[in-house]
């Protein structure tokens, strides 16, 4: 199968996972890479018409790909799509946004936090798309791209506030992170901004985080986060994107729902589909 075959297998959708396009496209990483970041640089020219095509799915497989293949010269392009105001990744990339998206970003980095940092600062992008950035964040410090210290200093600088517009998430988001870290050093921050209303106790409460200080410790989130990272690694392509919901809507179970930062969250079954793809709609 060349290239052209492999593109054109993965540009419509049609309910069915691409595996035998998927395994040339992996056969062919070095000729296929600049076809694939081409897709992505597409889309970025004009988002809101891809985002209404209804049948056009190449920026997908194009962005979990280049996520396997850890491919840095991707990176700007990927932060760049997903640093578009809301809804705009939802539409184009659905639940990968909060899947896969933290991973994608750490992996294509090339060792430099600066996308991601500017994601996480970029106001007017999505709030769910910052809220990956975040988490990519803390899995760079178990990966030592950061030191715990540092991300916890950059963490504590965003808590004032001002980052994010009246209803957001983000500071919702940014604490159940530093959790994630061990959240010792903060405290005196997240109580305040527990004050101020800036924490939606639907995301993460102070008895969590009292249990956390009690119950774990640095290591023991550090351990968390390995298998967390590990189970999201992308390193298994396939067993990574042929179980999602738009390719198996007769697996999908009903969801339990529960606070994010609770072990049942991490356990639900996930509906994992483009949200113009939802299990649903098939």
């Amino acid at each position: 199968m060349n290239i052209d075959e492999i593109l054109a297998g993965f540009e419509i959708y049609d309910g069915e996972y691409k595996h035998e396009h998927v395994e040339a496209a992996l056969s062919h990483k070095e000729e296929i890479t600049p076809h694939l970041i081409g897709i992505l640089e597409k889309v970025r020219e004009d988002p809101q018409k891809y985002a209404e095509d209804v049948d056009y799915f190449s920026y997908t497989y194009a962005l979990m790909l280049l996520g396997h293949f850890k491919e840095p010269k991707a990176h700007q392009v990927i932060v760049d799509l997903f640093s578009l105001p809301d809804p705009l990744p939802d539409d184009l990339f659905g639940d990968t946004t909060t899947e896969d998206l933290p991973v994608i970003l750490l992996r294509t980095c090339g060792g430099s936090l600066e996308g991601i940092k500017s994601l996480i600062l970029n106001k007017n992008a999505y709030e769910f798309s910052r809220g990956s950035a975040l988490t990519a964040m803390v899995y760079a410090v178990v990966e030592g791209l950061i030191t715990r210290e540092d991300a916890l200093a950059f963490f504590g600088g965003l808590l004032t506030g001002d980052e994010a517009p009246e209803g957001s998430c983000f500071h919702s988001q940014l604490v159940c992170d530093i959790c994630d870290l061990y959240p010792e050093e903060l405290m005196d921050q997240i109580k305040e901004a527990f004050d101020r209303g800036l924490i939606e106790e639907m995301w993460i409460d102070l008895e969590t985080i009292q249990k956390i200080l009690e119950e774990d410790d640095v290591e023991k989130c550090f351990a968390r986060l390995r298998e967390n990272l590990s189970r999201k690694s992308l390193d298994d392509f396939h067993e990574s994107m042929s179980w999602w919901a738009c390719f198996n809507p007769e697996e999908i179970e009903e969801p339990v729902f529960s606070k994010p930062y609770t072990p049942q969250f991490w356990e639900q079954p996930k509906t994992k589909s483009k949200k113009k793809k939802a299990f649903w709609e098939l």
